[in-house]
């Protein structure tokens, strides 16, 4: 009896396990049938062609007229959402590209055939061709169909255009400064070392994120490394009767994206008598900062302009720098007009600004304090008029 319910008892174990494996086996099978379904129902890649970018110039005559250049499509990264079944561009196309005339590139899983609902039915589809032109002025949907099967999956395709130009900037008349632009306006003016600086009998020119710049009674550029209770005479590679001694002004920004705990500090401004080449021009000079556990001691660093270069910082009265979107930016007086100068590389070359403009209603006649709050916006001060103003780019607010 024994031995014949072992034998049984074995038979049984066999046949769960036959029929555990046997269902396993299936099992796989559905899932990877289901999986492969699903996958021929799926974009893989998308992209555009060639647009048409329309924008608009002004003549020296006051014209206005809309010319158009050809925008490369396959610029701009566009995201695939394979759960949310969304396409999408994160980078948005400038203001005035034609996205209603647009052909593009659509790749499929497994030749899964891809659908174009209409705009006014969804069920009126088109069948996708990389040659015919798509309008993209609103979100459209794209059906994917497994092939040789009724089963879809949808995605939604949004062309991304900004509504603004990158390049303008808009001021706003405030009544009052925010807590933010005072904070700049302190920071600009270095004002909680101001007592220290003036104690040792020195005057304040800037700062970069661990080090105190003044000038001393005779006009020797001073540093600071704890926060102004000692000071020593900083490093120069040129003569002290360079340095600026009027109309001062500083500005620091990080040295570069891609090295952390680095500064570039940049100072300028005008002295009354000087061996420079061309006494129209600002006095220039930078350092870098380098406070990593690693870091070096640096000199400021003389910027000597070619003479006869047309690419100057000319002296300006009353001068105020800032760091924004990439440049720096000088405003001040040239003689009695207010201006606003900008440097693409660090201060070396400066033009007159085209991007950057006055406000419309600012009074030109008085001079003006200028800064950057921690949100991008720019703070215009005018202490003669008590006029304040808050300007933005409009790509800084993308950011």
């Amino acid at each position: 009896m024994k031995q014949l319910m072992k034998r049984y008892f074995g038979l049984l174990c066999l046949t769960v396990a036959t029929l555990t494996l046997l269902s396993s086996c299936l099992k796989g099978k559905d899932d990877d049938a289901a999986q492969a379904i699903y996958n021929d129902m799926a974009i893989s890649a998308f992209s555009l062609g060639t647009l048409n970018h329309y924008l608009h110039t002004t003549s020296s005559t006051g014209a206005d007229s809309i010319y158009k250049v050809a925008l490369s499509g396959s610029s701009y990264n566009f995201v695939i959402d394979q759960v949310g079944r969304r396409i999408f561009n994160p980078d948005s196309l400038p203001i005035g590209t034609d996205v209603a005339h647009v052909v593009c590139t659509l790749t499929t899983y497994n030749n899964g055939v891809a659908l174009l609902e209409s705009t006014t039915n969804a069920d009126s589809l088109i069948y996708y061709s990389s040659s015919d032109s798509i309008d993209f002025s609103v979100p459209r949907k794209v059906r994917v169909y497994a092939y040789g099967s009724n089963l879809y999956s949808t995605y939604t395709i949004s062309v991304n255009v900004h509504k603004q130009e990158a390049n303008e900037l808009n001021w706003n008349q405030m009544a009052a400064l925010t807590d933010k632009a005072q904070a700049a306006f302190d920071d600009a003016r270095c004002s909680q070392y101001q007592a220290a600086a003036e104690a040792a009998g020195m005057r304040l020119t800037g700062h970069s994120s661990t080090e105190l710049y003044a000038l001393s009674s005779d006009n020797q550029l001073m540093l600071s490394k704890d926060m102004g209770q000692t000071w020593t005479a900083d490093a120069l590679d040129s003569s002290p009767s360079l340095l600026p001694i009027e109309d001062i002004a500083s500005v620091t920004m990080p040295y570069s994206s891609y090295y952390e705990n680095i500064d570039y500090v940049l100072m300028a401004g005008s002295r009354s008598t000087t061996d420079y080449p061309q006494e129209q021009c600002a006095q220039l000079w930078y350092k870098i900062v380098d406070y990593s556990e690693t870091g070096y001691a640096s000199k400021w660093s003389y910027i000597n302009v070619p003479e006869n270069s047309k690419k100057i910082l000319p002296r300006l009265s009353h001068l105020s720098l800032i760091s924004y979107n990439g440049s720096i930016l000088a405003f001040g007086k040239n003689g009695s007009t207010l201006k606003i100068y900008e440097s693409k590389d660090k201060g070396l070359t400066w033009n007159e600004s085209s991007n950057y403009t006055l406000p419309s209603g600012l009074d030109t006649s008085g001079d003006i304090d200028v800064v950057v709050d921690s949100d991008n916006y720019i703070w215009l001060v005018q202490p003669s008029s008590g006029q304040i103003w808050r300007g933005l780019m409009n790509s800084m607010s993308w950011q």
